[in-house]
């Protein structure tokens, strides 16, 4: 791909498209659409006009036809229209429509995941909000094939090069901010409440969101994974530097 070797991007990985899913999404909503709108009216008129017992059993095939297609159309496959994402060693390229967005993975400053949040009898919906160099944005989610296993990927990249610099940042008496998050060397502060390390057990995440375990208090602080931007680096940054607060407080005993 002549824009892969433009921006020197290496040899391609893998690719997401979304391209045959819309196909089939505005097939089977115009079938079930068509169908249903038919049902429907076929029961209304039966209703009305007779026999009624006929149109009382076409009530639940109208729902549902009609149900199946908010269901499809629920689940956002449209919004794939043109979709494909050419993901490659250095990082990737994005083609929407007209729209074509290129980004090298050392160009990525944060990714967001939203709508994570569990919900039950459902599988949770997956959401990538990448900001990258020069404030160029842009989103993937459920209408792309594979989309979590391309996050983890955009996660894990992001990760890999903004740990080592944050953690030095706070190391030299920096302050690193995630969304309502700040760290520095003596605590974490939680929208404006400050808690110095000692008084912290743990920082986790799971469950669509981030919490940050008190001693001696069962309950975490939490805020939902979709306001903290680069969110495992945020826990992985607080595991090291509690880990070092751990250690320092043996040396002191044993001393």
């Amino acid at each position: 791909m002549t824009l892969a070797r433009e921006h020197h991007l290496g040899a391609p990985i893998r690719t997401f498209d979304a391209r045959d899913c819309f196909r089939r999404t505005v097939v089977w909503t115009a079938l079930l659409g068509a169908v249903g709108l038919l049902s429907l009216w076929a029961t209304v008129y039966c209703l009305i006009a007779g026999p009624r017992w006929l149109g009382a059993l076409g009530v639940l095939p109208s729902a549902g036809y009609l149900g199946a297609m908010w269901w499809i159309l629920h689940g956002g496959a449209l919004r794939g229209r043109g979709l494909v994402v050419y993901v490659f060693e250095g990082g990737l390229i994005r083609t929407a429509r007209r729209e074509t967005q290129i980004c090298r993975w050392d160009e990525m400053h944060s990714v967001t995941t939203a709508g994570a949040r569990r919900t039950p009898g459902r599988r949770p919906p997956w959401r990538y909000r990448v900001v990258a160099a020069g404030g160029r944005r842009f989103e993937l989610g459920d209408e792309l094939p594979g989309v979590r296993d391309l996050g983890e990927a955009l996660v894990a990249e992001a990760a890999r090069r903004a740990l080592p610099v944050r953690l030095a940042a706070v190391e030299g008496g920096a302050t690193a901010e995630f969304g309502p998050f700040t760290v520095d060397r003596w605590g974490i502060a939680v929208n404006g409440e400050h808690m110095p390390w000692q008084a912290v057990r743990a920082v986790t995440l799971g469950g669509g969101e981030v919490a940050v375990h008190r001693n001696g208090d069962p309950r975490p602080v939490t805020v939902p994974l979709d306001r903290v931007p680069n969110a495992a680096v945020l826990v992985e940054l607080c595991r090291r530097l509690l880990s070092r607060v751990e250690h320092a407080g043996a040396g002191g005993t044993h001393a």
